[in-house]
């Protein structure tokens, strides 16, 4: 069965794809809530040492005499790196009385924090400061790692079981282990951990099958637009949380907030179809053909009863599509038709054995792993793989760092950052096939690649009145960052074929994360160094 060559007769983009797109873009939207609430969740307050002879302490100053406590007890502020007037990390060391000998500072026995901008936090629930601030980038690897082994193992359930099965299936432990969440610190930091690490897989597994089942949907000609128009849905999921966190100031509640439109999306397992490309390479060709009636007959079309002739070689519209087994002949050519001749030469784009046609019975799993025994695909998917490295930590480096840039507030960084996605999607769509895939993605990673670096430059050296350079620099970074992310992920999506596709986008997204987890990282680091 040829799905492309029946698309382009009953509707490649129709009404019914279109209902079935903006459902499975509001997974998107959950999506993009849950692989950012990070910069919420894992704020840093101003904080200082709590005061031991003073039990109702708090960062704000009381009255004279508690202000004089604070200047008894804690060391003034001394790195220019930070706003707060105390010492977050150290307290004098005194004999025992409120007016006794300073003697030395020592580390803090327990903190008081300052709610101006959050009430409360997951940073504020475990302590996790000064020596025990990297808990706080422990926490968000737990994520990213889910997210790593999420995309592997989901991806191979999307290949084995279907699209629709491996969204739903993530989608329920999700919303479940996402509610959990925010009950975590009665229980224990590696309890919470845990559960980001379970939110993390299911999240990743979810929107994996959900980027994949929408560009099988759809006919030739709109993968690219579909395909590409997805990353706003992640774009505003982050724009929503923005919200969500700017009217919701404890870090609990923004995460149940956060989790509820996922629940709303259980409700449409009734429908969401499975992808009649899946159906169809598996052998399942009564429901393949059932899926695509109804696509037909939503769209206002006839299904051509002549359907099962309609062979990926040889189609039997080739006279009125323009096609050769399902491929438009064009000399500027699209993520389709790239797509198409993949299915049809083999593995790949590298074609098979006779032989080896008729006996390749190894499931997808085996047909993954034979990507790898060709050297040209060898060396094309680790440079792929690389690429989704470098674009995930560039991109997450800089949409976690929000509040860590000196001009505006941490709301109004967040949201410009969010926004930088919504260019980058047009600008791709515009210059995606006039500039070709490679120099268009060139582009991207070194704008990107150079801001950040600038960035780094002008936070250390510009004055206070011109930090807004940074803020500048660090918006082109990212408006480069998202162009490579939606490039690398349309690229992706054309080299692997149908019956890898969902193994493979789940290969390159692990590499990713390996990238967004080293991010966490960095930005501690980076802190270190500036402060």
């Amino acid at each position: 069965m040829n799905v492309d060559a029946i698309l382009r007769q009953i509707g490649e983009f129709g009404p019914y794809q279109k209902v079935i797109y903006v459902i499975l873009n509001l997974l998107g939207v959950t999506h993009g809530i849950r692989m950012l609430m990070a910069v919420f969740l894992l704020y840093t307050p101003r904080h200082r040492c709590a005061i031991p002879t003073y039990p109702n302490d708090t960062y704000e100053v009381q009255s004279d005499y508690h202000g004089h406590l604070i200047q008894h007890y804690i060391p003034n502020n001394t790195k220019d790196g930070e706003d707060s007037p105390y010492d977050q990390c150290r307290i004098f060391n005194t004999n025992g009385s409120d007016d006794g000998m300073v003697l030395a500072k020592t580390g803090c026995q327990n903190f008081v924090y300052d709610t101006s901008v959050f009430e409360n936090t997951a940073v504020v629930e475990f302590d996790m400061v000064c020596d025990d601030a990297l808990l706080g980038s422990h926490s968000q690897t737990s994520q990213m790692a889910g997210y790593f082994l999420g995309v592997l193992f989901f991806g191979a359930i999307g290949d084995k079981w279907g699209r629709k099965v491996t969204i739903y299936l993530a989608v329920v432990i999700y919303v479940a282990a996402g509610l959990g969440l925010s009950w975590t610190p009665q229980a224990s930091y590696v309890v919470f951990i845990v559960v980001r690490f379970v939110n993390g897989a299911c999240s990743a597994g979810a929107f994996t099958a959900v980027a994949v089942l929408s560009v099988e949907m759809v006919g030739p000609s709109k993968r690219l637009w579909v395909g590409t128009l997805i990353h706003w849905a992640f774009a505003i999921g982050g724009v929503v949380l923005d919200l969500i966190g700017y009217f919701i100031r404890d870090w609990a509640l923004i995460n149940i907030v956060g989790t509820a439109p996922a629940i709303l999306a259980l409700s449409f397992w009734w429908i969401i179809p499975e992808s009649p490309r899946w159906l169809a390479k598996h052998g399942r060709m009564d429901e393949a053909e059932k899926v695509l009636r109804k696509i037909a007959k939503y769209n206002g079309k006839t299904f051509p009863e002549n359907w099962r002739e309609f062979h990926d070689t040889g189609s039997k519209d080739s006279s009125n599509s323009n096609s050769n087994g399902g491929v438009v002949k064009s000399t500027n050519q699209s993520d389709a038709d790239r797509s198409s001749k993949i299915e049809e030469s083999g593995i790949g784009g590298v074609s098979k054995p006779a032989n080896e046609a008729q006996n390749s019975s190894g499931g997808p799993l085996r047909d993954f792993f034979r990507m790898f025994t060709y050297r040209v695909l060898l060396i094309r998917n680790l440079l792929l793989f690389l690429n989704w490295f470098a674009v995930s930590m560039a991109y997450f480096g800089l949409s976690f760092t929000a509040d860590q840039l000196s001009a505006g507030g941490l709301f109004t960084n967040f949201l410009l950052s969010m926004s930088m996605d919504f260019p980058a999607t047009g600008l791709c769509l515009i210059l995606l096939d006039r500039w070709g895939r490679r120099r268009l993605h060139t582009v991207a990673m070194v704008m990107g690649g150079t801001s950040s670096l600038l960035g780094v430059l002008t936070t250390m050296v510009a004055p206070d009145d011109l930090q807004w350079i940074t803020v500048v620099v660090a918006m082109v970074g990212k408006l480069g960052s998202s162009m490579g992310f939606i490039l690398v992920y349309i690229y992706s999506s054309e080299l692997f074929p149908t019956t890898v596709r969902s193994a493979g986008m789940g290969a390159s997204s692990a590499f990713a994360r390996l990238g967004s987890i080293l991010a966490s990282y960095v930005q501690q680091w980076v802190s270190w160094l500036l402060g």
